[in-house]
């Protein structure tokens, strides 16, 4: 009883995180469901950037971002990068990693419609989606719960450029949008004029070549990374705004 409970917390939470109602609410410990999330979406997250034969960086930074907005530990993110390495692998079976989430959080429910909306966004930062993973995440959608209309409609919101989320959150910014502002310090309404500014201001402080005195690799390795996400939060922002990068 006490498990389901905190499975619930867990739920709730990593659910309003990913829909952007409370982006920075504590997640509590989500125990096995929080490593069969991970699991499923990350081999997936490796399976559909393979599909085409190579992985961009612009999918590394997606899938960076994803953790961060997950608040995974280090430990937590070297398991999700050897998940998205596992599912890059041919003989991985996709579908029963879906199955074991379906049955976790429940077909059709919030969860699994964010879990959908974070593999499309995926897919959609290479322009277009290819026949190869359109028959995969229909049959990903299908054992969450979705139908081939409602997955239809979902790929129809992406293509047309309506990246919001449905249920409560529906008028809400997008999560990851939102998150880029925040890793940026700013507000969703900052004026364009703001936006270069406060990239270059989070590059001063974290890029690799300002950094003042020597430091670890693992403070290096931290640092890198830390560069990578205010990039693209930058390229992900001026996006949506439609400036030029």
């Amino acid at each position: 009883m006490l498990s389901a409970l905190r499975h619930r917390a867990y739920q709730r939470a990593v659910t309003h995180r990913l829909s952007d109602c409370k982006s920075d609410c504590v997640l509590p410990p989500g125990g096995k469901l929080e490593k069969i999330l991970h699991r499923a979406l990350f081999a997936l997250m490796g399976r559909v950037s393979k599909s085409d034969g190579f992985v961009s960086s612009a999918e590394v930074k997606y899938a960076t971002s994803v953790m961060r907005i997950l608040g995974l530990s280090p430990r937590q993110r070297q398991e999700a990068i050897d998940y998205f390495e596992l599912g890059k692998l041919p003989e991985t079976n996709m579908l029963n990693l879906v199955n074991e989430l379906a049955f976790s959080v429940g077909r059709g429910s919030e969860l699994a419609r964010l879990f959908m909306q974070v593999l499309l966004r995926l897919v959609f930062t290479k322009g277009n989606m290819r026949l190869k993973e359109k028959r995969l995440l229909r049959q990903v959608a299908g054992v969450l719960g979705y139908n081939k209309t409602a997955f239809s409609a979902m790929c129809a919101e992406y293509q047309a450029g309506r990246q919001r989320y449905y249920g409560p959150a529906a008028q809400c910014c997008s999560g990851f949008l939102n998150e880029a502002y925040n890793t940026l310090g700013l507000l969703p309404d900052a004026a364009d004029a703001d936006i270069r500014p406060a990239y270059l201001r989070q590059m001063t402080l974290y890029h690799p070549d300002k950094q003042m005195d020597p430091i670890s690799a693992n403070a290096s390795r931290e640092v890198h990374e830390r560069a990578t996400e205010i990039r693209a939060a930058y390229e992900e922002v001026c996006k949506s705004r439609n400036l030029r990068i």
